[in-house]
């Protein structure tokens, strides 16, 4: 059947979450703690609970490793930060090439929607639906977030194309439910097929 609808993931997709993130840890820490924190944030998300408790927990956790007092207004920077991850160079031309051929644009986030609409400012126009975490109640890779999800949307699952940078969290379980797969190379994790750029999501579309 003909792709008429294409759902993203965002951070790490769409928007460079690691930007901002990185930014907070090294200023807290003095040095690349990064791994440390997703280590923590995999544990954290494996039940439901706000992403932004989340970020907080895990910062906590860390800051108590190192011996560092916590603070909530720490934890208030790294949300902050979280929430103004900046896209990617290439993801406003992208989205406009496939509104323009007349496709449906949708976000399936591991995140909380009070978060995500401020990642979107002046962007959510671009999308027919934005289903996160606090929706479905599930996070990626768990299938029922994606059951969950398509079903809010009302689409036919072979009529979608799931795109991602992540093969574990996103494209994994997308192709387990039947959804066709693409890969957005950010991070030069192995999957097929695969792209460098979102303007070249459209050669994909058929």
């Amino acid at each position: 059947m003909t792709i008429r609808v294409i759902s993203f993931d965002c951070y790490g997709t769409l928007f460079d979450w690691l930007y901002g993130i990185r930014s907070v840890l090294e200023y807290l820490f003095k040095r690349d703690v990064l791994e440390e924190f997703f280590e923590c944030e995999r544990e954290e998300i494996s039940t439901f609970k706000h992403y932004s408790e989340v970020l907080c927990r895990c910062l906590r956790r860390l800051m108590e490793n190192y011996g560092l007092t916590y603070d909530d207004r720490y934890c208030e920077a790294l949300v902050l930060a979280f929430a103004k991850s900046p896209p990617f160079p290439d993801v406003v031309p992208g989205l406009r090439l496939l509104r323009r051929k007349g496709l449906r644009l949708a976000i399936i986030s591991n995140t909380e929607y009070g978060l995500i609409g401020i990642t979107l400012t002046g962007m959510k126009e671009f999308f027919d639906w934005i289903i996160t975490a606090e929706h479905t109640g599930y996070y990626k890779p768990h299938l029922e977030a994606f059951r969950r999800a398509y079903g809010f949307m009302g689409v036919s699952l072979d009529e979608v194309l799931h795109v991602s940078a992540y093969p574990y969290y996103d494209l994994e379980p997308a192709r387990k439910l039947g959804v066709k797969t693409l890969m957005i190379d950010r991070y030069g994790y192995s999957w097929s097929p695969k792209v460098k750029s979102l303007e070249e999501v459209i050669n994909y579309i058929k």
